[in-house]
Parts: C-alpha cells; structure tokens; sequence
C-alpha cells in the first residue's frame, strides 16, 4: 500500500478499519456489485462492461499515477491480462484519486502494450469512490476487487494475485475456491493488522501507554513476526517512561537479528527527542548502538552521525564532533549511495559547536538529491 514518509513511527501506521455494510455496494466479499459505477468513469481506453459476463474473472484494479506501488504493479496486471484474458479474465483498472484526466491519459499512452487493459479515470468522488471504495473502507492503493457472477469473491494488493492463483480461480471447483479462501484468509489477517495499528497510533497520539500496549499486543497476535512490533514496544516504553524496559531491551537484541540496525536507529532517534532522559539509558543506547556498528562490515556516514547526535545528548562534544568529522570523511567513499555534501555540512556545524536539528539535515539531503537528480536531467538530455 501507498503511505507516505516510513522513517517516523507514527505516521507508518494509516487508518485501514472497514467501514459498516451498505447494501448494494461492494463493501465485502459476498456481496452482489452491478458495473453501473463503471459506466459513469471517464475511460482512456477500452469501455465499461454493461453488464457482468457469466462466468468471466473481472479484477477491477484501483491504481492513481502519483502511487510508486500502484505503477510498480501494472507489469504484473499487464501480464495476468495477456495470459489469462483468453481463458476468461477480464482486468479493468480504475484511475482513483486523481485530479487530472490528461496525466493519467498520457501516462496510459507511454505505457502502450505495458497497460493493454482497459482503463478508466475516475477523479476524485466520484461513483466509484462513493459505490465501491467508501462502502469498502479502501484507504491505501493499489487495492484489487476480484468479481464473478456479479458477487465480489475476493479483494486485496494485485501483487497477491499470482499466476497460480488467477489460474486456479479460473479453473473452478475446489481449486478455486481453495485460492479463493487462501486470499480471503489473508486480507482478514491483513485488516486485523491494520486495526492493530491505527488502535496503536490513536493511542500513541494521546500517550496512553495502556493502550498503546494493548494495541501492540492486538498486533502481535495478529502477525507476531510483524516487522514494526518493535518499533511500537519500544514506543509505548517510553511514553511509559520505563527505562529499565527499554535498557532490557537493548540488552536482548542478538547480534544476529536481522532488524538489530533497524531497531536501534529508530530507538536512537526516538530517545533524542526525550528531555528528560536517565543518563543510565542514553549510555547503554550509544554502547549498543556502538556494538551494533563494531559488528557491521563497514562503518556508514549515517552510522557516524547518529552516534554524533547521541554523544552530544549525552554531553560528550568531543567525542560528537569526532564522530562528525568521521561522518564526512566517510560520506566521500564509493560504497556511500547518499549525497556527501549533507554529511559534510553536518560534520562542520557540529565542529563549529552546533548540532544541526534532524529538519535541517533533512532539508540538505532533499536540496542535494534534488541537484543531483537535475544534473542527471540535463546530461540525459544533452
């Protein structure tokens, strides 16, 4: 799904709780859908089907041109299309949230046989939005409705659609059905998921620790391998302000754990928010954070410069601005894919005796990819 802005906590977790029946629309799987809504879209190319054809697979895909998900998608919509559309597929992708038929036009043109479906613009509140999308309490694209009969037998992200599974829905029988309760398994697990989340987020926005721990407890029931579970433990600690917990945890992070980086930078920058930080924890943050780096085959320039803010934090400007000055040499090897220039600039305000804030760093990186990004332009074009 599309969200914006992954590096903060609070904002990874987006509202995706399903909205109460509405009869007549298609809210959730089971129930009975016309393509009246089709009918009143603004098609690129193609048309709308006047009415479902027995027995045929429709997947109704909702995409927009401003969602990297979305168009990461479409080669593999494209190729369901052209090697099932013979055996009764039918794949209609539907443009949603979008102001602005002509991009969406020009975007299909440039695809050509990429997007060989038919294609529809739907702008924003439109019918489709109003039958299909509300009533199913859709909120993240891309997002597919499987259709057959006239009865909505499956939803979820496009790319779950395999080949495997398209086939076996078109073979009928309990093949097809076996796929078909394999997705609709999954999305219920997906939806449990979601809610976990946003309950987690409300809670977090009101710093009620109980509740965010009841959330995360509701999300690690839902998915206990769930990649972000600790990320909100560590979050809820310390809206609790239990040091001691997030010490622990620190402590019983395995040197092999394959989020131990994860973890502890999101960790790192979460503490360095916190005023009224024990000593006791921010020195075991930079220990661990230090081990975890000793460990690692190469030293980063981010590496560097996290361990500058947590020693300035902790009072230690010498040892910050040594790792600062670390942090721009390292910004220059071949093995760094960011831009220098920011860590360079960080290394220098920090030597100068100020440490830039997390915004100002932000704002160097986005000036100089952006440079970066022009130049690559112009020498394309030249």
């Amino acid at each position: 799904m599309h969200f914006a802005d992954p590096f903060r906590t609070a904002r990874l977790f987006a509202a995706a709780s399903l909205c109460l029946a509405t009869p007549g629309f298609a809210q959730k799987v089971g129930d009975q859908v016309t393509p009246e809504a089709l009918g009143k879209a603004d098609w690129i190319q193609g048309e709308a089907p006047a009415e479902w054809e027995a027995g045929k697979l429709y997947m109704i895909e909702c995409w927009a041109t401003w969602c990297g998900p979305c168009v990461a998608s479409i080669p593999h919509v494209d190729e369901l299309y052209d090697q099932y559309s013979g055996q009764g597929l039918r794949i209609i992708g539907m443009n949603v949230w979008e102001d602005g038929r002509d991009k969406v036009a020009k975007f299909v043109e440039e695809k050509g046989d990429g997007m060989s479906y038919p294609v529809a613009y739907t702008g924003k509140g439109g019918a489709f939005e109003t039958d299909w999308l509300k009533p199913a309490g859709v909120n993240g694209i891309p997002h597919a409705f499987l259709v057959r009969d006239g009865e909505v037998i499956a939803a979820g992200h496009p790319a779950g659609f395999s080949d495997e599974i398209i086939s076996a829905i078109l073979k009928g029988g309990d093949e097809s059905q076996e796929a078909i309760d394999g997705i609709n398994e999954k999305a219920k697990q997906q939806q449990a998921v979601a809610a976990a989340r946003a309950a987690w987020t409300e809670a977090r926005k009101s710093q009620d620790p109980a509740a965010m721990k009841a959330a995360a407890d509701q999300l690690e029931a839902a998915s206990p391998g769930d990649i972000y579970l600790p990320l909100l433990r560590n979050e809820t600690l310390i809206a609790a302000k239990d040091w001691a917990g997030i010490e622990k945890g620190i402590d019983e992070i395995a040197p092999d754990d394959k989020l131990r980086q994860f973890v502890l930078a999101s960790l790192a920058r979460s503490l360095e928010e916190v005023e009224d930080l024990p000593a006791s924890t921010l020195a075991k943050m930079i220990s661990g954070y230090e081990s975890m780096v000793a460990d690692k085959d190469e030293k980063t320039a981010s590496d560097a410069m996290q361990l500058s803010r947590l020693e300035w934090k902790a009072g230690d400007q010498a040892a910050a601005k040594k790792e600062a000055a670390e942090a721009g040499e390292l910004a220059g090897a071949e093995s760094n894919r960011l831009p220098a220039e920011p860590f360079e600039k960080f290394a220098k305000s920090v030597t100068d005796g100020t440490m830039p804030t997390t915004q100002e760093f932000a704002e160097w990186m986005q000036a100089s990819l952006k440079a970066a990004r022009e130049k690559k332009e112009a020498e394309q074009k030249s």
